[in-house]
C-alpha cells in the first residue's frame, strides 16, 4: 500500500472538517451572511379581524466577541419608544396583532428586531 503525503492527509482532513461545518451551520435554519425574517407574536387568529392601519418599533443590538476569548461578546441593545406610544402616534387606538421583523447580519453580531403593530 502506497504511503500518502503528509499534506496530502492534512488539506483531506481541512475538506472534510469544512464539509462538516458547512453541513452543521446550513441546518441551524438561519443564514450565515444576512437573515431578514418575519414571524407572527401570536399563533391565535381565529376571528382576528385585518386592521387598516400599521406602524413600526425597532431595537437593535450589536455584539462584538472579544478577540481572546471568542465565547464572550461586548454587546449593547437600545430600542425605540414603548409600543403604546408608537401606536397612538400613527393613530391606533385598538392592536389586532403583531409582528416581528427580525434582521441579522453576520452571525448576529447586528441584529435589529422591528415589531410590527397592526390595527384601526
Amino acid at each position: 500500500m502506497p504511503v500518502l503525503p503528509r499534506w496530502y492527509m492534512v488539506i483531506n482532513r481541512c475538506c472534510f472538517f469544512l464539509f462538516i461545518l458547512f453541513i452543521f451551520m446550513s441546518t441551524l435554519g438561519c443564514g450565515l451572511l444576512y437573515t431578514n425574517v418575519v414571524q407572527p407574536y401570536s399563533a391565535d387568529f381565529n376571528h382576528t379581524p385585518v386592521g387598516t392601519k400599521q406602524c413600526t418599533l425597532s431595537s437593535y443590538k450589536i455584539q462584538i466577541p472579544v478577540p481572546p476569548l471568542f465565547r464572550t461578546r461586548v454587546s449593547a441593545e437600545w430600542d425605540t419608544k414603548r409600543m403604546q406610544d408608537v401606536a397612538q402616534k400613527a393613530g391606533i387606538t385598538k392592536i389586532y396583532y403583531t409582528d416581528i421583523k427580525t434582521q441579522e447580519v453576520f452571525l448576529g453580531t447586528y441584529r435589529r428586531q422591528t415589531v410590527i403593530i397592526y390595527g384601526d
